[in-house]
Formats: C-alpha cells, sequence, structure tokens
C-alpha cells in the first residue's frame, strides 16, 4: 500500500508539471507566431526591457479587424526585435469576450488604432500628417492617423531597435516619445471633433482626402472654425439643400470642405497652391461688357473617311458663348484634326474679334480620349490665336486606379494640367464639390467629382467623370459627362430635385451601364426633368438607343420635348431657348 501510495503521489506531481507546460494555459498566440513567456511587471525608470536574456518581455498587439496593411506593420514590427534580438514576440488582437475589461496592465506594443484607450490617447493634439511612438502607461504605442503613415512609423522603429539593442537584448528609453511628421501637407489639417476619421486617400493628383463619418453639421461648422483659427482665410462657400461646402487658404495651401447630408459625412481635401494653379472666379471679383446674345453650341462628331464611309464616334463637345463674346467649352471631341478645326472655325465665325478670341474656360469631365483629344489637337494647332484663362478638371491619381475595364483607351487627363505652359497666361482649377465659378454671365456649379466616391478604389473610369451645371441666359444646363451609375447615385442622393434643368447632356453618349434596377441614371434623369436633350453621338450611335434601357427611359419620360443629336453638324442655339423654336434638324415630341 505504501507503495502504491507513492506511485500516485508522483503521478500527480508529474501530471501538476505537465499542466503548467501545457500550450493551452498560455495566451492566445497569432498562427504566424511563436512566443516567449510574457513578463506583466512595471517597466522600469531605467527603460522599457521589450527583450533580455531570451525572454520577450512585451507581446505585439494589433485591431481584430485591423487592415492588411496594419497587420503587415504588426509583423513588420516583430520581425524587426527578432533580427535584433534572435526572440520572437507573440503577435495577438485587441478582441476580448463580451463584458471582459481589456488589461491595461499588460506589457504591450499596440500597433495602429487598436480598441485599448492608449492607442487613441497617444493621438491626442497629433496632426493627420503626423506619426507617433511613445510610452502610455504600460503600453508602447505606434500609430498613425493613415496606414501611409503608420509605415513610416515603422521606418522610424527600425532605427529606434538599432540604436537601443545590444547583445540580443532590447531596452527603450523609459520616456519614449518620438512624434514624426510623414506628410507636410496632411499635417496642416486641424483635427475634426464629433467625428470618425474613416478614410484617408488620394483620389486625385497631388491631392489628399480625408473623410470624417458619424458627423454632424455643427461639428462640420466647428470644424470651419478650427481651420480659420489655424491661420486659413475663407475663399468662398456654398450651401446646395443640406449639403454645405466651403473653401480656405493660405499662402501655401488650399482646403476644401464639405459636409453631405445623405450620409452625415465630411470630406476634406487639402492640396498645395501651386504657381500654375488658380482659385474659382468669384462674383465679386467678375466683370464683363455684354456685346452678343449667349448661345450654346454642340460639335459634330461622325465624318465620311477617305474611303467615303462615314467614321462613327461618340465623342463629347459643347461650346457656350458669353454675353462678352468669350466662350465656354466643355471638353471637345476626338484627337483629331477636323475635331480641332470644327471649335476654332466656330468661334473665329462668332467672336465679337475674330483676332482676338477668348476662351474664358476649357472645362474637361474627365480623361477619355473622345473627351480630351480635340483639346489636344487644338493645342497643337490654335493654342498661339487664342487667349485662354482657364483649364478646370479633376483627374484620378495612379494610386486611385485599379486595371479599369477600360484601361486601354489610355485615359490623358495627367496631361491636361501641365498643357497651361501652351497658352500665355493660362491656369488649371483642380475642380472641387460645391465650388461655383463666375464666368461674366455664366455660373459653373460642380456637383460631383471623384472626390465623392473615394476612397473606394475606381475600377470604372467613367466613375471620375464630373457632373456639374452651367447657368446662363436664365436657363439650366446639366452635364454629365461619361458619368457611370455610381457617380449618379450619389449625385442624385446629395441633391435630388435640386438636379432640375432646362437642358441636359445624356450620361455616356446615352449608353448606360446597367439595366433599370440600377437607378442612379435614370433618377438623375427623372429629377432633371430637362425639355432639351443634347445628345453627343452619332445618327447612327442614336439609332441604336432602344436597346439600350436607359436612353429608351430618357426618350420616353414626357418631360423630354425635343432631341438634338450631334450627328456630323454643329447644332446651335441662341439662348434664351424656347422648344421647337430652332430651324435645324431635331426629334421633337
Amino acid at each position: 500500500m505504501k507503495r502504491l501510495a507513492c506511485l500516485t503521489v508522483l503521478l500527480l506531481m508529474l501530471a501538476l508539471i505537465l499542466t503548467g507546460c501545457n500550450p493551452a494555459a498560455q495566451p492566445p498566440v497569432d498562427d504566424l507566431s511563436t512566443t516567449d513567456a510574457i513578463v506583466t511587471t512595471e517597466p522600469s525608470d531605467d527603460g522599457l526591457t521589450l527583450v533580455k536574456d531570451g525572454v520577450a518581455h512585451y507581446r505585439i498587439v494589433r485591431g481584430d479587424e485591423a487592415t492588411q496593411d496594419v497587420i503587415d506593420a504588426a509583423l513588420r514590427v516583430r520581425n524587426l526585435i527578432g533580427d535584433a534580438t534572435d526572440v520572437t514576440l507573440e503577435i495577438a488582437t485587441d478582441w476580448v469576450k463580451k463584458g471582459v475589461e481589456r488589461d491595461h496592465e499588460s506589457l504591450e506594443i499596440l500597433v495602429g488604432s487598436t480598441a485599448y484607450a492608449e492607442s487613441s490617447e497617444a493621438m491626442d493634439g497629433l496632426g493627420y500628417g503626423d506619426y507617433i511612438i511613445a510610452r502610455v502607461g504600460n503600453k508602447i504605442v505606434i500609430n498613425a492617423w493613415s496606414e501611409e503613415r503608420l509605415s513610416d512609423a515603422c521606418n522610424a522603429f527600425r532605427s529606434l531597435v538599432r540604436s537601443n539593442s545590444k547583445d540580443n537584448a532590447l531596452v527603450l528609453p523609459a520616456d519614449l516619445k518620438i512624434i514624426g511628421t510623414g506628410d507636410k501637407m496632411l499635417g496642416q489639417l486641424p483635427v475634426y471633433e464629433n467625428g470618425t476619421l474613416s478614410s484617408i486617400s488620394n483620389p486625385s493628383t497631388d491631392i489628399q482626402l480625408l473623410v470624417f463619418t458619424e458627423t454632424t453639421p455643427d461639428a462640420y461648422s466647428a470644424y470651419l472654425q478650427k481651420i480659420a483659427s489655424s491661420g486659413y482665410t475663407l475663399y468662398a462657400e456654398n450651401e446646395i439643400t443640406d449639403n454645405r461646402f466651403a473653401t480656405y487658404i493660405n499662402d501655401t495651401y488650399s482646403i476644401n470642405a464639405g459636409y453631405y447630408a445623405y450620409e452625415t459625412s465630411t470630406r476634406v481635401t487639402i492640396e498645395k497652391r501651386d504657381a500654375t494653379e488658380a482659385l474659382p472666379p468669384r462674383a465679386e471679383d467678375n466683370s464683363y461688357e455684354s456685346k452678343v446674345q449667349p448661345s450654346v453650341a454642340q460639335f459634330g462628331l461622325a465624318y465620311p473617311g477617305s474611303d467615303g464611309v462615314t467614321i462613327v464616334n461618340n465623342g463629347q463637345g459643347h461650346a457656350f458663348q458669353l454675353s462678352d463674346g468669350s466662350f465656354l467649352v466643355v471638353d471637345g471631341g476626338c484627337k483629331r484634326e477636323i475635331d480641332a478645326k470644327q471649335i476654332y472655325e466656330f468661334m473665329h465665325a462668332n467672336a465679337p474679334d475674330p483676332n482676338n478670341i477668348t476662351i474664358a474656360a476649357w472645362i474637361f469631365t474627365h480623361g477619355h480620349g473622345d473627351h480630351t483629344g480635340a483639346y489636344e489637337m487644338f493645342t497643337k494647332h490654335y493654342a498661339s490665336k487664342v487667349k485662354l484663362e482657364l483649364l478646370v478638371g479633376n483627374f484620378p491619381s495612379d494610386e486611385t486606379q485599379l486595371e479599369a475595364d477600360d484601361s486601354t483607351e489610355a485615359p490623358s487627363g495627367n496631361r491636361i494640367p501641365p498643357s497651361v505652359a501652351s497658352y500665355s497666361g493660362a491656369k488649371f482649377v483642380p475642380a472641387h464639390v460645391g465650388q461655383e465659378y463666375f464666368l461674366r454671365d455664366a455660373k459653373v456649379e460642380i456637383l460631383y467629382t471623384l472626390e465623392s466616391f473615394s476612397p473606394r478604389l475606381l475600377s470604372y473610369y467613367n466613375t471620375s467623370s464630373l457632373i456639374f451645371t452651367i447657368e446662363l441666359a436664365g436657363q439650366t444646363f446639366l452635364m454629365l459627362g461619361d458619368a457611370s451609375q455610381d457617380g449618379c447615385q450619389i449625385a442624385y442622393k446629395m441633391y435630388g430635385e435640386y438636379l432640375k434643368a432646362d437642358f441636359l447632356q445624356p450620361a455616356h453618349h446615352g449608353f448606360g451601364v446597367g439595366s433599370l434596377t440600377y437607378t442612379g441614371v435614370t433618377s438623375v434623369y427623372n429629377a432633371a426633368a430637362a425639355p432639351v436633350i443634347l445628345w453627343p453621338c452619332s445618327d447612327y450611335s442614336y439609332s441604336r438607343m432602344n436597346t439600350r434601357a436607359f436612353s429608351q427611359h430618357l426618350i420616353d419620360l414626357d418631360s423630354t420635348k425635343e432631341i438634338f443629336v450631334a450627328g456630323a453638324r454643329v447644332v446651335r442655339l441662341m439662348l434664351p431657348y424656347t422648344v421647337g423654336s430652332s430651324d435645324q434638324d431635331s426629334i421633337v415630341k
């Protein structure tokens, strides 16, 4: 019996020893990680001992729903420490069971935004272009407002590890606090309160966009006050239905802020003011002498080829002549000499002084060649014969675009802004939502740009097309360019019946994508209820519109009274225009 009792005691002792070594008793471990013991004592005033004598004193924690960039940052931090000490730290997430409080005593490295209060506490007072590496209580926080800046923080952490590791140990300063600026431009923006920063992106070339969700008009107004207190001057503001917009400037930067009521968000862009760029002309800056009756022209698109066969094309080109005799051009057409010549000859024939042709503004809906090509050819042959004041557009950055389904069309938007150098005194104006351009007796109001769609990546290039109105001679033109289903849907959600117009240019030449179940385009058509349609396509293309649900819907609307198809001619209508009063061929219902 004695021998049996001794054997029983030995077995119990062995079981206790095995239980203490059971991996299941350890904290949860990332499936890519290995770990040593986690020490939960207070950091020493002599330093923050991350690794010593082959033992990890900290573990790494990231958000449970972190993006891949944050996951990669956590892995990078672990690898930097591992390379310096030959010890691999555990990676865990911030997830805890419902009702369980997070442990603020454990020594942990928090990478990116986490549910721990220490992560947000470290960000207090930090500019949007900044990053931080700091001790907060028992945590070491590595964080930034954006994933790009988080990468900068990891670069700084690499230098920190290299300068503080020795003999396979890593001890950081007890008063650790490093604040770095990864993006000086973003650092100019004050921190938004009473809203959640959901994204920082670069939708357009050299323009940064910040989107704040779960916010209110009052929070938006408070943010405008913070911008003004930061040394910026209000340049212009606008209100469209429940949406509010403002532009602020200083000597170096321009900030555009907009409150989007339908999604309770505030969208803020910042860009550096360039010597070749201008701001939208304001009403108080606008003066002119009336000389002619205003008009609108739609340029032809189909021409006979050398073999006598008609070349069918669906480009777009419109020109508005303002009361002082200057012109406002939208797009232009394809990259053909005949398209450029058509534009110049129209201006030469109708300008008060054919030797002094002035183009007040040339607006581009987007960068596809059948919209920008004629301008490029016009610049090549006629730049020296005209005075161009402003180029207006908003073109996607390379970072915004995925491999688009129409990428073979090689969008040329990136060539437009630098082209101002071909025109003496010309300036480029980046278009932003809510801006108004007062051009003689015309007013242009920007309703949609890619900034309203971002930070979603651009897989369909036409989603970058501007949507805007032109008011001239008491009538309103709704210009849709090649606006996509997504662009139209956003515009309708934002403005609804405000889209009412006297003239409508159909989206994408009438060749909408999708069916009537996708109501973005048709909702815009319904809201516009325009009696006159300026349809930028050939006669042949128009004959096929009955195969397109969106286009047939527009044709069948009771509000549609007259349609002018571009065809192979220049259609010119004097303004204000009355339905049926033109002597040019049209389709009258």
